[in-house]
């Protein structure tokens, strides 16, 4: 077709053409690169460790909470450790939440731990707790939410507590955090001075964000201005995502939220492998040092507000089987750890029925 030809073409018929041809690329795209098996994903330069962001079809980007699922959406693949995840509407694992039950709820917060990094649905602490509450016949039935979010510090869940949990009304918050906490912050920023950019910019990049070639052009564009992840690691003097005072000011804000509103809240340690359990004699690990100081937060908060308290750190070094690979994954314990777990709060509940049957504050 000559210039000419193009310049009589109707205005109209160039407009239309210009829409069709718009969906049209992005459909070839699309089918190229799922047909080519071409990796789209950029790791992420914000916060070390975490790579909650480089999964875009399954996280989206949120200005107060930095990310959070996608609803109503099944997620399966290598880097979720080959299990498959129900995502409801809400944007939290599991089953659709009856908004006008009955029953007693209990919201359980925290990191990948609380959500169950790599357990089936049934074997989640949350999970298991439920059914050895309903079945104990001295105990009403509950109703459980599953808060926890891979990646989440404390900053985040004490955000996803006031924003997402609260309206759900439970009656008693477990609450678990250190791990994402104690990771250095990428060019020394703390998660409570990370800045995102304008809503309109999010909503943007959220629905972009779906499509492949989205992700590989973004991925190119990055990889071409972005410095290696190990220069945004300040070693000499690091700073953490939420430093030891902050996780203590969060843990004892999401406290005060809950007694204002007449919930009980449980603050849970968090478990990590025994060092003279899994490690050599003699061994020594600043990871194991850096948890302590986090783990010793929880117990000061738990002391100084006069709060609930279910030791599953102290628990856990119990047990010589409740990690499957400790040197490769200190994280997150076992479908094992997850029933000690649910067997150590139900215990507590069970010495303490009035947090169920009356609640306190």
């Amino acid at each position: 077709m000559t210039a000419n030809n193009i310049k009589k073409i109707p205005r109209g018929w160039k407009i239309t053409l210009m829409l069709v041809s718009i969906p049209a690329f992005l459909f070839v795209s699309e089918l190229i690169l799922t047909l080519i098996p071409i990796n789209t994903r950029f790791e992420n330069r914000f916060f070390l460790v975490n790579r909650a962001l480089d999964y875009l079809e399954v996280f989206k980007k949120d200005k107060n909470l930095f990310w959070r699922f996608r609803p109503s959406q099944t997620v399966s693949s290598r880097f979720f450790e080959n299990k498959t995840y129900h995502i409801n509407s809400l944007g939290l694992r599991g089953d659709e939440i009856d908004l006008q039950t009955d029953k007693i709820r209990i919201a359980a917060l925290g990191n990948s731990c609380t959500f169950g990094w790599g357990i089936d649905d049934s074997g989640i602490y949350i999970n298991q707790l439920k059914k050895l509450i309903d079945s104990d016949s001295d105990l009403p039935q509950v109703e459980v939410i599953n808060a926890g979010i891979p990646g989440y510090s404390s900053w985040q869940g004490r955000r996803l507590f006031q924003s997402d949990i609260l309206p759900l009304k439970p009656r008693v918050v477990l609450i678990m955090f250190a791990w994402n906490d104690q990771w250095a912050a990428a060019d020394n920023i703390p998660d409570c001075e990370q800045k995102m950019p304008p809503q309109f910019i999010i909503d943007l990049q959220n629905l972009f964000s779906r499509l492949k070639i989205y992700r590989l052009i973004k991925k190119l564009a990055l990889s071409a201005v972005e410095q290696p992840l190990r220069t945004k690691l300040i070693k000499e003097n690091p700073v953490y995502r939420v430093s030891e005072t902050d996780l203590n000011n969060n843990l004892t804000a999401i406290i005060q939220a809950c007694r204002i509103k007449g919930l009980t809240p449980i603050l849970l340690t968090s478990p990590i492998p025994s060092l003279t359990g899994y490690y050599p004699p003699g061994s020594r690990s600043l990871m194991h040092t850096y948890h302590e100081c986090y783990i010793r937060q929880t117990r000061l908060v738990a002391s100084s507000t006069e709060t609930f308290m279910v030791d599953l750190a102290a628990e856990f070094d119990k047990y010589d089987d409740l990690f499957d690979d400790a040197a490769y994954d200190p994280i997150h314990f076992n479908a094992r750890g997850h029933r000690v777990a649910a067997e150590t709060i139900y215990g507590f509940i069970k010495k303490n029925p009035q947090i169920l049957n009356r609640g306190v504050n």
